[in-house]
């Protein structure tokens, strides 16, 4: 068995009604991610890695697939990946961070929503809330037609 594959096994969490933890992990798809950026950290060092991209990576092939790619990366006695093969595995096999992600208009936004801010007096704070909340209009986005993302955190037992 890999070492990879054992990170899987290990990171199972069995959800189950009397579970109160907020969130836990809901795939070995974000396992993998995971482990894909601990080795960006230990390939590129701190000055080059970026921590927030690998969550925000999708497939462009399949999970068994890409994780057997991913094993098969050479390694160096620590076991380590050069940076030039994580580069070119990254290529191959995982989409740019928010290329599966479309602009989506919302439908159930309201520019000024009934009871929204209904006690705020002050016309500056509630104009300036007024403004933040219509950032969601242009913030908002879905996952563009033949992407299957896995979203990152589930509630447990949604």
């Amino acid at each position: 068995m890999s070492n990879y594959y054992s990170v899987i096994v290990h990171n199972s969490v069995q959800c189950n009604s009397i579970d109160t933890s907020p969130v836990v992990p809901t795939t070995s798809l974000v396992s993998f991610l995971e482990t894909v950026q601990e080795t960006a950290l230990h390939a590129y060092g701190h000055k080059g890695f970026d921590p927030k991209l690998y969550v925000d990576l999708s497939l462009k092939q399949n999970l068994s697939t890409t994780i057997e790619a991913f094993e098969k990366l050479p390694r160096t006695e620590n076991g380590s990946v050069s940076d030039h093969d994580l580069n070119g595995f990254m290529e191959k096999y995982l989409n740019g961070a928010g290329e599966d992600l479309v602009y989506a208009e919302p439908v159930d936004f309201v520019a000024e929503p009934e009871r929204f801010l209904p006690k705020v007096q002050n016309p500056k704070v509630r104009a300036w809330a007024l403004e933040v909340h219509s950032l969601w209009k242009n913030l908002s986005r879905k996952v563009r037609a033949g992407f299957g993302r896995v979203p990152i955190f589930l509630r447990c037992c949604l």
